[in-house]
């Protein structure tokens, strides 16, 4: 692991803690369990203090961040890999190409896009969705546009002001220029990038082999490794703005991490 010599950080917070194993160039901050009992959860996202977390067998469940209690909110949504949610609902992509927007009170759910590739990650902005999956980004808003094609197995997405960010499995983090379409690499040489987020300032975090933490400085394309979270294999690395990141993980019987990047 880059950065030199290792050090361990744990958080206590009731005994619930990641363990993580950081480098000498960024610590992680706070590491903290918020729910249990959640084996095979795959995307998640946060909005209003409710984490919204699908399942491949087609629930969605909601999870209250301050008290940890879980109720399944819709069910029968397909094979749910990538969540987003704002104030207009949840959505979710089905790996079987469709996108559903759920009511976050009933759990009513309204197909939005169908017919698409396979999905895994998307993420919402400026009211618009993006998902990726397979080789294309895809952009829903009154209907299904291709914004760019070319990757190998897209992963995650998110935008930062006029480009998205994609996690391509085979290796790099990709940039798109939203306006024209246009791909390019903006890091490469990884085992299994799967997850990428950015904070306010426009520091770039991406996930590689679904433990291994990486930064970018704003504006650069040299990588440094944060740190390697200890005996959590993550599902899902969803980082908002503020830097504050949920965290789906399958081992131990499934755990709702929520950390917060420095």
């Amino acid at each position: 692991m880059a950065g030199g010599q290792h050090r361990r950080h744990s958080v206590a917070s009731g005994g619930r803690t990641c363990r993580c194993r950081a480098s000498a160039v960024v610590s992680f901050a706070v590491c903290q369990r918020v729910a249990t009992g959640m084996e095979h959860g795959y995307g998640v996202a946060e909005y209003a203090g409710k984490a919204y977390v699908g399942y491949g067998n087609g629930e969605l469940r909601k999870v209250d961040l301050a008290t940890g209690s879980t109720a399944v909110l819709a069910s029968g949504l397909g094979n749910l890999r990538g969540v987003a949610a704002d104030a207009t609902g949840v959505y979710v992509a089905d790996w079987n190409g469709r996108v559903l927007r759920v009511d976050a009170a009933s759990g009513v759910a309204h197909v939005i896009a169908s017919g698409l590739t396979h999905l895994q990650g998307m993420t919402r902005h400026n009211g618009v969705t993006y998902t990726v999956g397979v080789n294309t980004l895809w952009r829903i808003d009154s209907s299904a546009h291709v914004v760019a094609t070319g990757f190998w197995l897209a992963m995650d997405v998110v935008i930062d002001g006029g480009r998205a960010l994609v996690a391509d499995v085979s290796g790099p983090i990709r940039q798109v220029d939203l306006a024209t379409g246009a791909v390019s690499t903006l890091v490469s040489g990884f085992y299994e990038p799967t997850h990428v987020g950015v904070t306010d300032n426009g520091t770039v975090y991406f996930m590689e082999a679904a433990s291994i933490l990486h930064r970018m400085e704003p504006g650069s394309t040299q990588e440094r490794t944060v740190g390697q979270l200890s005996g959590v294999s993550a599902t899902d690395f969803s980082l908002d703005r503020s830097g504050r990141a949920l965290i789906t993980d399958h081992s131990g019987g499934g755990n709702l991490w929520q950390m917060t990047v420095s």
